[in-house]
Parts: structure tokens; C-alpha cells; sequence
């Protein structure tokens, strides 16, 4: 196991006292720690284990999970040893999301028993504000609820991680050619306004991205010193999403045009365009999580996203339409 994606001990005493030293699998909740044979001996059979898995090949991994958050307690749950190997040898039938729920069950019965009244307060609390979101990850969800320390930062990563993922997913079976769509047929006399039509728009998508990243994520994370808003960083990422869809949509709009073959030069080098910018937002939760990770890093962390077309893409383009125009003998 890698050192950096080990619980601290600190972790693991927090972990096991709000388990009340009790299992946490719901078919269990054996007693994990007691007396030993000397009175100032005692014994713990129990383990803090990680949800999702601390390295390759263990139960549960996750290789885009960043370290900071596979090594953070929001990963982990108390358990009795032997349950502990039960759910890492089975984790087809323990999944991750099974473990998350038996998680927060078990602190949430725990809680009612050492403050009925507040503890189900608290539940009740919690179940409303977690609606206000939708569909989140496990993770976003222990994010918004515990607010831990960097807690604004983290959810901007992870709900973005979630909502850019299956984007991206779509966009690596394009280039592969793995789906098609009805194609367009665009005559030569209706493609130079097509195509100043694309521009504008990728130039609109890029305008999103860059007002998103650079003034709203700031926005919705606070001043320093000043706690962000749980609903506003979700909202954000969510735009994010959408924006990244649109992106797609762009790309796909332009591959799955048809047009006569002395234009086919021009409208290739639009092809790829879009997914070069779902590529870079693709890397933004990356960058948050790296300054988080591991030793803390000292100073001010400006998020700047930079939008690049390719190297002379632009006098290619002015290239080919030239020579497009010409061999129609219509002006671009």
C-alpha cells in the first residue's frame, strides 16, 4: 500500500470512536475493542478499511481517485476483522456505494443513541439539505456533510470528476468510431455561412468555459476566510457539465457533416476542435486535487483556464478556404 493512501493513526481513533468501537456492517456490529488479561491491557479487533481501495488491485479501486481523498476518513469504515476480509474478498457483492450506506447508518444509529433528540435533528437535516442536489457521488455527499478542511476545493473536484466523467467517455468512443450518428449534408453554397456558424458558437463555448472556470468557481468558493456555498460549487460543476455536453454536441454536429469534396479540407480541420477542449476541462480536477494533496502548499493558487487551438490552425483554415473557394469559384 502506498504510504500517502494509508489512514493516519489519528484517522483510524477518530474513525473507530464514531463507530462507538462497534462493526459497522449492519449483520454484525460486533464489539471491537475490550479488556485484555492484564487490567492496563486492552484488546481491538477492529480495522479501519478503506472503501475504496488504497492501491491497484484491491477490492474497490479506483485509479482516478485522488490519494488525498483514498486516504481521508470520508473513504473509510470501522469494521471487525473478519468483516473487514468478507467485504474485500467479495467486492462484487460489497461494493463501494453498499459500504458508503453502511456507513452512514451505522454513525447515524450511533448518534441516536448518545443524543436522540439532536442526533435525529441532524438526520432529518441532512436528508433535506442532500435532496436540494440530486444525484451526487457517495463522496460529494460525505464532502458536503462532514466540511472538512479544503472541503470546498475537494467537492469542486469531485462533482466535477462525476459530471465531466461519462463526457469523456463518449468523447474516447467517438474518436474511436465507435457510434455514428444521421449524417448532414451541408451544398457548397450554404457551407462558408455553416462554418462561420461552428466558429461562433465554439467561440461562445469558449467564452462559458472561461467565465465558469476563472469568475464563478472563485465566486462560489468564497473570499478568503469565508466558508463557500455547498449548492452554488454543485450548480457550478453542473454548468461545467452541460457546458462540456454542448461541447460534444459541437464536435459531433461537425463530424457527422457531409459536404462536397473540394470543402472536405476545411471542414476536417475543425474535426477534433471540441474534443481538444473537453480534454483540457477534463485535467481542471486534477489540478485542484494536486494543490490539496500531500503537504500542504503555501501561498495564493490562481485557477486559470486557457483555451489553445492547435499551432496554425487558424492560417490553415484561411489556407484551405482560399483554395476551397477557388476550386468553386465562389468567394468565401
Amino acid at each position: 500500500m502506498a504510504t500517502q493512501d494509508r489512514f493516519k493513526q489519528s484517522t483510524v481513533i477518530t474513525l473507530a470512536k464514531r463507530a462507538a468501537n462497534l462493526c459497522s456492517n449492519p449483520e454484525c456490529n460486533a464489539i471491537t475493542s475490550g479488556p485484555g488479561v492484564e487490567t492496563t491491557d486492552t484488546v481491538n479487533v477492529g480495522e479501519a478499511a478503506h472503501i475504496y481501495g488504497a492501491n491497484p488491485g484491491s477490492a474497490r479501486y479506483d485509479p482516478d481517485m485522488a490519494s488525498i481523498d483514498r486516504s481521508g476518513i470520508n473513504n473509510a469504515i470501522w469494521l471487525c476483522a473478519n468483516c473487514h476480509k468478507i467485504v474485500d474478498d467479495d467486492p462484487n457483492r460489497y461494493p463501494a456505494g453498499l459500504l458508503f450506506e453502511w456507513q452512514r447508518e451505522h454513525e447515524s444509529w450511533i448518534a441516536r443513541k448518545v443524543g436522540k433528540v439532536s442526533a435525529e435533528a441532524r438526520q432529518r437535516y441532512e436528508k433535506r439539505h442532500l435532496e436540494e442536489f440530486g444525484k451526487l457521488s457517495y463522496l460529494a455527499e460525505r464532502l458536503i456533510l462532514e466540511k472538512g478542511a479544503d472541503w470546498e476545493y475537494l467537492l469542486t473536484a469531485e462533482v466535477l470528476r462525476y459530471e465531466i466523467a461519462p463526457i469523456v467517455r463518449r468523447w474516447n468512443a467517438l474518436k474511436r468510431g465507435l457510434y455514428v450518428k444521421p449524417y448532414h449534408r451541408v451544398d457548397k453554397w450554404g457551407f462558408f455561412t455553416w462554418m462561420h456558424g461552428k466558429s461562433d458558437e465554439m467561440l461562445r463555448i469558449v467564452r462559458a468555459f472561461t467565465a465558469l472556470t476563472n469568475t464563478e468557481f472563485a465566486r462560489a468558493w468564497g473570499a478568503p476566510g469565508i466558508a463557500g456555498n455547498d449548492v452554488d460549487i454543485v450548480s457550478v460543476c453542473r454548468l461545467y457539465g452541460e457546458v462540456c455536453s454542448n461541447t460534444l454536441a459541437w464536435e459531433e454536429s461537425v463530424r457527422f457533416t457531409h459536404v462536397d469534396e473540394e470543402l472536405a479540407e476545411v471542414r476536417d480541420l475543425y474535426v477534433g476542435v471540441a474534443g481538444d477542449i473537453i480534454e483540457q476541462a477534463e485535467r481542471i480536477p486534477k489540478f485542484i486535487i494536486d494543490l490539496f494533496d500531500g503537504a500542504p502548499k503555501a501561498g495564493t493558487h490562481n485557477l486559470v483556464l486557457k483555451i489553445e487551438l492547435p499551432a496554425g490552425w487558424t492560417d490553415a483554415v484561411n489556407t484551405a478556404m482560399i483554395r476551397s473557394s477557388r476550386a468553386l469559384g465562389i468567394d468565401a
